[in-house]
């Protein structure tokens, strides 16, 4: 049985949900979903050298980075197509969404939508690569927001990587570089298939992550997002494709939800208020 003060408090329990002031439950809209895929590299780097990148952990005939129909991450004991290792290497990808985010605002208003279910999604293959620069095994990786755009992949020098991104196998080294960084996967490559494989990895909700989204504009001074895919074992090696064999190019796809509205402070303090006279009406009258 309710009693007498409860009871009265009631009307203002529903008054407070019609007004809205109890909202936790309630889902946000999908309004869009948008998917931005790196420049192709085709085989040959191009355009794609300043959207993906191949870091090596050494200087070789590459240089310190390749960016060509295919990049990858790898550890040192990972076994290439004439049984040798290879050089380990980690690979970053630069998502330029500028374009996107300022359609969003024009469409739905800048700070009235948001980020959610973002995915890494690639192509990549079960099989021996008919090249010497690339490994296969299983293993596992870290995939990384980092806050550095600054970088292009290039050959460098023996003496200088120039801008490329430099090779990290621990989140303290991959500071020194980034400025900023977030962990936002730890994922893993089987290798137990055959042929090509579409690989995709969800990157949760990280803050910084977000806001490097919703803070991007093609005019501003940050027009791009990145993301570094650091090897963690030394038997993997997975290769993804960036233009080559004719497979999908690296995306970073995102649900675009509308931001739930939040009452004022005022409302806040008027509905307490308002809860707190009805209480205090009911005790005094449980006492008459």
């Amino acid at each position: 049985m309710t009693s007498k003060p409860f009871a009265r408090l009631l009307p203002a329990l529903a008054a407070a949900v019609a007004a809205g002031v109890f909202t936790a439950s309630a889902a946000a809209q999908v309004l869009d979903h948008k998917s931005i895929s790196i420049l192709s590299s085709g085989g040959a780097g191009g355009a794609g050298a300043s959207t993906s990148d191949m870091v090596f952990s050494s200087y070789s005939s590459d240089g310190w980075g390749w960016a060509g129909g295919a990049g990858g991450v790898q550890g040192s004991r990972a076994v290439n197509n004439f049984g040798g290792t290879v050089t380990a290497a980690n690979e970053t990808f630069k998502f330029n969404l500028g374009a996107t985010v300022d359609l969003l605002n024009s469409t739905y208003g800048a700070g009235a939508w948001t980020v959610a279910n973002a995915t890494l999604s690639f192509a990549s293959s079960y099989a021996v690569q008919n090249n010497s620069r690339f490994g296969r095994g299983a293993g596992s990786f870290d995939i990384y927001w980092v806050g550095n755009d600054a970088w292009a992949q290039s050959k460098g020098t023996p003496g200088d990587k120039q801008a490329n991104p430099i090779y990290a196998s621990t989140a303290s080294a991959l500071s020194a570089w980034s400025g900023t960084q977030s962990l936002l996967s730890v994922a893993s490559f089987s290798n137990a298939g055959t042929g090509y494989v579409n690989l995709s990895f969800a990157l949760g909700s990280d803050t910084a992550f977000v806001n490097d989204i919703l803070s991007a504009s093609a005019s501003g001074g940050n027009t791009a997002a990145s993301l570094y895919l650091m090897g963690t074992s030394d038997t993997l090696g997975m290769i993804i494709f960036t233009g080559g064999q004719g497979q999908p190019l690296p995306t970073l796809s995102f649900d675009v939800v509308s931001v739930m509205a939040v009452p004022e402070p005022t409302t806040w303090a008027l509905m307490l208020l308002g809860l707190g006279g009805v209480v205090a009406a009911s005790r005094r009258r449980s006492r008459a």
